[in-house]
């Protein structure tokens, strides 16, 4: 199991949804517009953006990021476009802001869906003139920057409700990628991981080449609600725990198991509900007679037909079986 990557960018993938997103990729990347990036949290949209400008033509300029749900509101403006000497209380010299340290370059702007509405307008005028005015400063200063948005949130609904601006919306998705969650990534699951696997080994200077297949299995068939990040804390605690050759299905979170074993008691209860209807079928009680044919039928299906292994489920001999059966048909 070796991982395989783009040639152009680390991406990790070989499923049909991630072959897709490599050739949107290859398009967008040498495009100028503003990209919004879809996905969900830990799904990697900040090495998608890193991709991104890694592929374009402003490859050796700045690459910054900032998240915005993690500034105070009322510093947002300053951190964006920076401020004058003296434009507030503290703001003792003049600081650029991140347009101003990207220019030339590209700027991340990870979970856009949190900006106040008051910010939104200014990213527009500067999306569509390159243009910012730094807090407390007169005259408007030119800059040169790619904006890749990112959310894991939906922009539309958030329009609908009057917390987005309808034009800074279309204005960002003029390119619109989206990332999907590892869940429907296949066998993408298991490349990843040794992927993760050697990086981590690497750093610490271990030796661990693989996993079992028992711990494969666990890995593959988990959903991964919190996506690469989960992943990549599961890899990181089961490294730390193992003393084997390989990562065993022991040195895996409890949560893995316990969803395949969950799975197998809602597959075989769904199976028992449906005998159950198959039996019961009809508006009335059936009598026991018709249970019983009824309950022979379903085993003959079971078994597609083979009346030796129908006769030893029932727990009867070959020629009750024939007997029983031809009484349904001459009743």
């Amino acid at each position: 199991m070796t991982p395989s990557s783009n040639a152009e960018h680390p991406l990790i993938g070989q499923s049909q949804v991630m072959q897709q997103l490599f050739q949107q990729l290859n398009v967008v990347a040498k495009a100028q517009g503003p990209v919004l990036i879809h996905g969900e949290t830990g799904t990697g949209k900040e090495l998608v953006a890193k991709a991104l400008h890694q592929q374009s033509s402003r490859a050796s300029q700045p690459f910054l990021a900032v998240n915005c749900a993690g500034i105070p509101q009322e510093l947002l403006e300053s951190e964006f476009f920076g401020h004058a000497a003296g434009a507030f209380t503290g703001a003792n010299k003049p600081r650029k802001g991140l347009f101003v340290e990207a220019n030339g370059g590209s700027l991340l702007l990870d979970e856009i869906g949190e900006m106040p509405l008051s910010l939104q307008a200014k990213l527009l005028r500067a999306l569509q003139d390159g243009s910012i005015r730094p807090v407390g400063q007169d005259t408007e200063e030119k800059v040169d920057v790619r904006i890749i948005a990112a959310t894991h949130r939906d922009l539309k609904k958030k329009v609908e409700a009057g917390e987005f601006r309808e034009d800074l919306y279309y204005r960002l998705e003029t390119f619109a990628l989206h990332l999907p969650p590892l869940r429907a990534r296949g066998a993408d699951k298991l490349l990843l991981a040794q992927s993760l696997l050697e990086k981590f080994c690497h750093e610490q200077q271990r030796s661990v080449p693989g996993f079992s297949l028992e711990a494969q299995q666990l890995l593959e068939n988990y959903d991964y609600p919190g996506n690469i990040r989960e992943l990549q804390n599961i890899l990181e605690r089961a490294l730390a725990f193992c003393n084997e050759p390989r990562i065993e299905a022991w040195h895996l979170p409890e949560r893995l198991k316990t969803t395949r074993e969950e799975e197998a008691t809602q597959k075989e209860q769904n199976r028992n509900q449906e005998v159950e209807q198959r039996l019961l079928e009809g508006n009335k009680l059936p009598t026991l007679d018709q249970l019983q044919q009824r309950y022979v039928r379903l085993i003959l299906e079971e078994t597609a037909g083979n009346k030796r292994r129908t006769a030893a489920l029932l727990g009867i001999g070959r020629r009750t079986l024939y007997r029983w059966l031809d009484e349904e048909k001459n009743p």
